[in-house]
């Protein structure tokens, strides 16, 4: 078992040496491309998570707000009757405005976080389109390159290799454009001595008649 593990550990160790030799640097930005994608994705989150904290925090001001309203024109309106539940009245005013003061403390500070989260999730995306970008170069001078190397790197004696094929995929093209030639310039042959002759014994059918009706 010992000498397995062993035997495993060196296999491993020998294909980290070869990976760590071949570097896949498109395989490594990719990495990073994804491990900021992973960030902007909990920023976003969190941004989210925060404004709507934002939002309730808000809500609870304005509602604290429309209590100690209400409790006000309570106090007011039973003021000169029972000054005792007026006293009261006034007490939770000023209760739910405490409350609300805090509430709108807090609400300042998020308010700031939230703003902060924006920072954060802009400079993230600027970084994010910036390696897309970055690696997208890369790819087409990398592709470039290779191409060029494989161009310079194929030696004289492939280069004629190429050169035969071309040669005498040519002289095979030419002899079939050559069959077709001959073939149309017999056709053509021909259908010239078919007419040539008719022609020939019309004229000399025609110089027999002249002959002909000279002698009557």
């Amino acid at each position: 078992m010992n000498s397995l593990r062993r035997l495993t550990a060196s296999i491993l160790s020998s294909f980290e040496g070869v990976i760590g030799q071949l570097e896949n640097h498109e395989a490594l930005v990719t990495t990073a491309i994804r491990e900021a994608e992973h960030a902007a994705g909990r920023a976003k989150a969190q941004l989210s998570r925060v404004q709507k904290d934002g939002i309730a925090m808000r809500k609870r001001v304005e509602e604290l707000r429309g209590e100690a309203s209400s409790w006000e024109e309570r106090a007011k309106r039973i003021a000169a009757q029972d000054q005792i539940k007026a006293l009261e009245c006034v007490r939770r005013r000023q209760r739910y405005l405490a409350e609300a003061a805090k509430i709108e403390e807090q609400a300042i500070g998020h308010l700031k976080l939230e703003r902060q989260l924006n920072a954060d999730l802009a400079v993230v995306q600027e970084k994010l389109n910036a390696l897309r970008h970055q690696r997208n170069i890369m790819r087409t001078r990398e592709s470039r390159a290779e191409a060029l190397r494989v161009v310079h790197t194929v030696d004289s004696s492939t280069i004629g290799e190429i050169d035969d094929i071309f040669d005498r995929w040519e002289a095979r093209i030419s002899a079939c454009e050559h069959h077709v030639d001959s073939s149309v310039v017999s056709d053509v042959d021909e259908l010239t001595q078919e007419f040539s002759s008719k022609e020939e014994e019309g004229a000399l059918q025609a110089i027999l008649a002249t002959l002909v009706s000279e002698n009557q």
